[in-house]
This record gives C-alpha cells, structure tokens and sequence, in this order.
C-alpha cells in the first residue's frame, strides 16, 4: 500500500446499548489488517466484484423479511425494493420559520469543498457501491449489504441475518486518496434511520457510531504501533456520547434524519437534525486519518430498517468575513432547497444568519445573490431554477430588515462551473449560492 494514503472511518452500528467488551475492536482489528494489506485506489474493480460474490453467496437461504417489506432486490435489477410507506424526512416536515424557534442551537454550516459524497444514486438497487470497500459479514451468517430504495432515496443497508442468528458487523470505508492529517476543520453528514418501524422492539433503537482514527496502518485495539484511535462519537434516537459528553433523545420513528458533525482541531460539534447533541472541546485528538462505515446489530435483534445514505465529507475554508475581503465574494454549500424547487429547507438557517450577520454589520455592503446547479437535467429549467432560488434567498434576507436596494439576485444554472460535473462530488461542489459584494 503507498505509504502516503490515508483515509477516515465511520461506523454505524445498531444495539441494546455500549457496545459489548472486546466486539468492535475485534472488528476494527480485522478492518484495520484488511486495510493495511492493500491500496484503496488500486484496490479496483476485481476486489469489488470478489466482495460482491462473496455476499450473495452469504445471503442464500435468509429468511423472510420483516412484515410490510419485500425481499432483497437481487443482481442489480433496476426494479428498486420498497420499503415501508412513503413517510417525509424530519428536516422535510418543518419550514424556515419554523425553524428558526425550534433550531436555537443549530449552527452548523457544511465545508465549502467536498471531498467524499456519495448518495448512492450511481448505484443500482441491490449492488454495493464501487466507492466504497466492504470487509464483509462472515459467510452464513448475515445478510447482503446492499443499495435500497426507501421512501423514494437509495441507502445502503444491512440486510437482516437468517432467523436466529446475530446480524453480524460490516464495515464500509471510503476509497479516498487522502495524504497526511484531515483538514484542520472539517464536516461530515449522513442521512439514517435512527429508530426502527416495529413499534414493539422500541426499546433496539438504531446506533450509528463515528469513529476516528489517527493510525494508517491499523485500528485500535491491534497491538503496538496500530490504530491510534483519535476519536468515537456515537449517534442513535436514545443516546448520543463522545469522550466527554453525553445527551438523551427519544426519536422512534420510520424518518430519516440527518446528521452532522463539524470538527475544528479537537473540537466536536454534532447535531441530529437541529438538534445539537454533541458538544466537546476535546472530543477527538489529531491527526485524523482514517474514515469507515459500518452497521451492525449485536442484540440478535433482526432489523431492516438500518441503512444510510447522503454521505458527505467536506473541508471547511476560509471564514466568510476573510472570504469576503480577499475574493469579494462568498461561496455557499449550505443554503439548501427541496429538489427541484426554490423552497428553502430548514438546514439553511446557520448559513443565512452569517450572511444576515455581515449585512447588519457593514450597512454599506451590498450582494448580488446568484445560484448555480450541476448539470443535471436541462438548461430550460436548470437556469429559471437557480434563479428562482436566488429570489428565495433575496425574499428572505429582505424579510429580515434589509433594505431590497442592497440585494440583487440572477441565475446561471449550469453555466458557471467550479468543478467537473463528471463526479458525484464535482457536481456536489456546483451546486451552490454565491454572495458577490458590488
């Protein structure tokens, strides 16, 4: 393996409670060893199909799935998998306004550049997705790790184990050609089914759980000079806990809720949804080189409703104020809307209130609000769209005591790319607002 790759870890992980004594380092042993023993960029298209094989022969024989769901869509069939009814993400259900009373601690702005993202969406149902590597389940003992369709997204997700047996560990790491220590401040999202849809087992919420890890060369727990873990979050609808800090929630719900973490140097911010949970100047230590996915369920619980998706790794950059100063301009990833349209979702407001920030501050200050999409779909509707969300932000900052002679808003749709649109991570960073000062 080249020695300068370096890569970042996450794992998501469903259970009763902490996790039992001596499990997941034995999983990230086992990880960290697979990792040590090859390239992630070279690992190529051979290992992804030996990894695939190897799952469909692992989930030969399950048993059926829960009620209300069908079977794992199988071989890459285009037909996607339905699961459950179509129910609203949380950060759908509630509006800008709203937000702002019920977000008071919600601060949370994306990095301006993305390094890693994926939403499966380049993924056919019932594949694994190529930029990510598998160290799979034990062969009988689990079920397919695979893309889904649910309520109208793909996640990828932990298919149930065959009755009686425990949904064993599986840990997904990103293929990221990352050199030295992570930005010194930089976020993570993902999307995640915190709870789970049988209202009787309420008591098995969903655990996702972050960790860090500071050791290219293996995980923690491995012996001498392996995987120095710089840190472990953990997220789920009941508890969520880093190195000094815990906080209580009761989310028990079919929703999909968003998560996002910020990690400045050593401190750690986390929110799940608007909500901040996590709060720890010390959270994680440095460097930070390593990221994964995994879900689990040690409980014997067989649950098929643990996936995720919407993975979002980005580096965060100048502050705007410096933004502004050097560039006169400030480009945004965090002002969202809902697809297709020029509604202003509610994760929104952290980025707006900045931009609210330095228009009260400097009354002379004037913007010009322009939006740009990918592009993805045609140009008679990309260009209006983006304008129109630009007026959405105008409306709302004039909404707010400024004066409609210092804001002007106009479209560009796809016509001004600052990335290749040939990645899933190129078009992440096109999508976007630019504040240019005039």
């Amino acid at each position: 393996m080249k020695s300068g790759f370096l890569a970042l870890l996450l794992i998501l992980v469903a259970g009763t409670g902490i996790c039992q004594a001596g499990w997941m380092d034995s999983v990230v042993e086992d990880v960290g060893k697979r990792l040590g023993n090859r390239a992630v960029n070279d690992a190529g298209n051979s290992a992804y199909d030996a990894t695939r094989g190897g799952i469909r022969n692992a989930v030969k024989g399950d048993s059926k799935q829960s009620s209300g769901s069908k079977q794992p869509t199988q071989k890459g069939t285009d037909q996607p998998e339905t699961i459950g009814s179509p129910s609203a993400a949380s950060g759908d259900n509630l509006s800008i306004e709203d937000a702002e009373t019920v977000y008071t601690k919600f601060d949370f702005v994306p990095g301006d550049k993305m390094i890693f993202f994926d939403d499966f969406s380049d993924t056919d149902v019932g594949e694994f997705p190529r930029k990510w590597h598998l160290n799979g389940p034990k062969p009988g003992n689990n079920g397919a790790v695979e893309v889904v369709e649910y309520q109208g997204r793909r996640l990828l997700r932990s298919n149930p184990a065959n009755k009686g047996q425990e949904q064993y560990p599986s840990v997904q790491y990103i293929r990221l050609n990352q050199k030295g220590d992570m930005p010194e401040k930089f976020t993570v999202e993902f999307d995640a089914l915190l709870g789970n849809a049988l209202k009787s087992n309420a008591k098995f919420p969903n655990r996702y759980f972050l960790f860090l890890l500071g050791d290219k060369q293996g995980w923690p727990g491995t012996g001498a000079g392996h995987g120095k873990q710089a840190g472990k979050i953990q997220f789920s609808g009941e508890e969520n806990i880093s190195l000094n800090t815990s906080t209580k929630l009761n989310v028990q719900d079919e929703k999909i809720h968003h998560i996002s973490v910020t990690i400045n140097g050593t401190f750690v911010k986390a929110y799940v949804d608007g909500t901040r949970v996590i709060n720890d100047p010390d959270g994680v230590k440095r460097p930070i080189r390593q990221i994964g996915v995994g879900m689990a369920n040690i409980s014997g619980y067989q649950t098929d409703r643990m996936m995720f998706t919407n993975f979002r790794l980005a580096e965060g950059g100048k502050e705007i104020k410096s933004a502004l100063d050097t560039d006169g301009k400030i480009i945004t990833h965090g002002i969202l809307f809902d697809t297709g349209k020029a509604t202003l979702k509610a994760e929104s407001l952290p980025t707006l209130k900045m931009i609210l920030g330095l228009l009260n501050d400097d009354p002379e200050l004037k913007f010009s609000i322009e939006g740009h999409t990918d592009n993805q779909g045609k140009k008679g509707i990309n260009q209006p769209l983006s304008e129109n969300r630009a007026a959405a932000v105008k409306s709302w900052l004039e909404g707010k005591g400024i004066d409609s002679g210092r804001l002007k808003n106009v479209g560009y749709g796809d016509a001004k790319p600052i990335d290749s649109n040939k990645t899933l991570e190129g078009r992440a960073n096109n999508r976007r607002v630019e504040f240019v000062k005039f």
